[in-house]
């Protein structure tokens, strides 16, 4: 496959995920259950030719990342949830990733999903080769302290590669000394968290996500199916029914597949995230996950 062909597919895949992640975040409304966001979204994927990346993450309130609802859940969307929508798809493993948040019925929140949004605009017009992460994750920082807030500091940003969610580098959401420089050609995922909390969050409970940790024949079929890519207990209930809560349970006890964990803010602060892909350049960068 020629560079032009990766490049394509990383363009492809944005486009659809950010297709994706706006019909579902539209249809977010007061007593709309967290299954019908995933089906849409994941009808969108698949229907135009893409695969799913991960699992649709649907976060509410204090919860800031790793959670997608299970075959049996029953969860709607209350008035006044803060609800981060994450979106990615693949085309033959090239990644868009993307996010955004949605207050459900109500504003009370509305500066914390603008210090978001703005920390994240400021980060892409920082990007380019030879700027450091440190500096980017500067950036992010002063936006957010500008709306009176705190970034979370152990959720990062982070590079992208075929069939490779983090590819290895990490963009952090505050100022560090990480002198690492981006190079023309990377692709990555900036994704600013806000809280109105401590900043860090701790892990809280089975997310119902989980990857491959080692390939043998009993993962064979999982991995033939995702890769190195997460993937979600309802996609294991397509393969195996009801036998694949017993799966599960063998699987992780033997630590043939690794579950995720739901993610927390440490005070119980509610978080907002915005979040691009964009391929870096010369002189600045393209966004990725723009609808055309």
């Amino acid at each position: 496959m020629t560079s032009t062909d990766v490049y394509e597919n990383y363009r492809a895949a944005g486009r659809i995920s950010r297709e994706a992640l706006e019909i579902g975040a539209d249809a977010i409304k007061e007593g709309v259950r967290y299954r019908e966001i995933v089906e849409r979204v994941e009808h969108h994927i698949h229907e135009s030719g893409a695969s799913l990346a991960f699992p649709v993450n649907i976060a509410v309130n204090n919860v800031a990342a790793h959670f997608t609802p299970s075959v049996h859940d029953d969860l709607a969307f209350k008035r006044g949830d803060v609800v981060k929508l994450d979106v990615g798809a693949h085309v033959d493993g090239y990644i868009g990733d993307n996010a955004k948040t949605v207050e459900v019925g109500t504003t009370r929140h509305a500066k914390l999903m603008e210090a978001a949004e703005q920390a994240l605009g400021a980060a892409i017009r920082t990007v380019r080769a030879g700027v450091t992460v440190g500096e980017i994750g500067r950036v992010i920082e002063d936006q957010i302290r500008k709306y009176g807030f705190e970034p979370i500091r152990n959720l990062q940003g982070h590079s992208l590669e075929q069939y490779r969610l983090h590819a290895g580098l990490s963009i952090p959401n505050f100022h560090t000394k990480n002198n690492t420089k981006l190079k023309s050609g990377q692709v990555i995922a900036i994704e600013p968290f806000v809280t109105d909390g401590e900043g860090y969050v701790t892990d809280a409970g089975l997310s119902n996500i989980y990857r491959v940790a080692k390939k043998s024949v009993m993962t064979r079929q999982l991995y033939n199916a995702f890769r190195n890519l997460p993937f979600a207990e309802s996609w294991m209930y397509r393969l195996y029914g009801e036998e694949t809560y017993r799966k599960l349970s063998f699987l992780m006890k033997r630590r043939m597949i690794t579950p995720y964990f739901k993610l927390v803010e440490v005070k119980g602060g509610m978080v907002a995230q915005a979040e691009h892909t964009v391929y870096v350049t010369d002189d600045g960068c393209e966004i990725l996950t723009l609808t055309e």
